[in-house]
């Protein structure tokens, strides 16, 4: 898009452990363009090391010393364990916005090939729920949408969502599946979702303000674990 409790996986900190392992479940993945889930024949490629994306004036990046992950499981499209980065990426459609005062800056927005109703993690990992609901007017086209806060200014967004899993006011874990994937907002179902820096919060749950920021060393325990450094367009991304 843009800008848009089942029983939750094991906690983060004993699936680290268990990286090779979970990784084997990894198998294809839905091409979001196409909406349509992968064959569960193809093995993933290991991460190939992307290339830093052109930087861009009056946004930020998420601090690496600061943790970050992937926001899905190893159920994600039917047990593949892994999405693509599909329909728009860095500066496409409405993932525009660095640091403007009145808008919701979307600018490094990622939008991830998902299937209707594969849980969803918070990309920050622990933290505060701000919001959980349908998107205030004005900011429709986020459908259902959870803003968290991750602490020292950092929050994350995810949107359309087909159903909410916490509470604002809830704190949240790494492990915590906090909802399903959707298409809530007028799009066909797939995860967006968004990192900002110092926004703001309207009375009535719209995010505005602040700086975009870019997805820098999310940590992932598929296809063999480790983290990526950026993810490019069409990219792979393993839970």
């Amino acid at each position: 898009m843009g800008i848009s409790r089942p029983t939750p996986s094991a906690p983060r900190s004993r699936r680290r452990g268990a990286a090779t392992a979970l990784a084997a479940a990894a198998t294809a993945v839905a091409a979001l363009a196409a909406l349509a889930a992968p064959s569960a024949t193809a093995a993933p490629s290991a991460p190939s090391g992307p290339a830093a994306p052109s930087a861009v004036a009056g946004c930020v990046d998420w601090p690496t010393s600061k943790f970050l992950q992937t926001p899905l499981t190893y159920k994600a499209n039917g047990g593949a364990g892994y999405a693509m980065q599909n329909g728009s990426h860095y500066g496409e459609g409405y993932h525009v916005g660095c640091n403007g005062t009145g808008s919701m800056n979307q600018y490094y927005a990622l939008d991830l090939g998902m299937r209707q109703g594969d849980e969803v993690l918070a990309p920050g990992g622990p933290g505060t729920v701000l919001y959980a609901g349908w998107a205030p007017a004005g900011w429709e086209t986020c459908g259902q949408y959870i803003v968290v806060d991750h602490g020292g200014g950092y929050w994350s967004v995810v949107c359309h969502l087909s159903q909410i899993r916490v509470s604002k006011g809830q704190r949240i874990t790494d492990a915590t599946v906090i909802g399903l994937v959707g298409g809530t907002g007028g799009f066909a179902p797939h995860l967006h979702f968004s990192l900002m820096y110092n926004a703001k919060l309207t009375a009535a749950g719209g995010v505005y303000g602040g700086q975009s920021a870019q997805p820098r060393h999310l940590f992932h325990l598929g296809c063999g674990g480790g983290y990526y450094e950026y993810i490019n367009r069409g990219q792979q991304v393993c839970y």
